[in-house]
């Protein structure tokens, strides 16, 4: 949740910075978010992986429930990083008109990796249907950050430049 209120923030920054023309803005806003996002993410997947017991106790109080949550808290909390770097990502290129990249980004985590991974890992158990969330969120986070690097390279080689100057 705190990370979707920040995509909404970053959404309404970059946009209109875009259309100012106000490169370095949108780098500063794009790292500012990134760090934040990670930050929030970090402390998620800490409880998850930390405190799985005490986090499962507030919904049940179930052994069995315990057992598989457990494991599957630990393994989804690890995909929470990727997840909110993707994110963010996603926003980017809504905000800055590249809506083709942020629906390809979208639909490769929905639907071209969730479901086939899900469906792939689930004839090994459910101990390895979990496996699908951190695998997805590292394969997204690839693919978002490849295209925005291949977009904004020029900015960051020209932002190279002036630094040296």
């Amino acid at each position: 949740m705190p990370l979707e209120g920040l995509q909404q923030v970053i959404l309404s920054i970059i946009s209109f910075s875009f259309g100012a023309k106000q490169l370095i803005r949108i780098k500063e806003t794009v790292r500012l978010a990134l760090l934040i996002a990670c930050s929030v993410t970090i402390i998620g997947a800490v409880a998850f992986i930390c405190f799985p017991r005490q986090l499962l106790g507030i919904y049940s109080s179930d052994l069995e429930l315990r057992q598989i949550g457990v494991h599957a808290f630990r393994v989804i909390g690890s995909s929470f990083i990727p997840a909110g770097i993707s994110m963010m990502l996603v926003i980017y290129f809504q905000a800055t008109n590249q809506l083709q990249k942020s629906i390809w980004v979208s639909l490769t985590r929905e639907l071209f990796l969730l479901v086939p991974i899900a469906w792939l890992l689930q004839f090994w158990g459910l101990a390895y249907f979990w496996y699908t969330f951190p695998i997805t969120e590292i394969l997204t986070t690839i693919l978002a950050g490849l295209l925005y690097l291949k977009k904004n390279r020029r900015l960051y080689i020209v932002d190279r430049r002036f630094k040296k100057r």
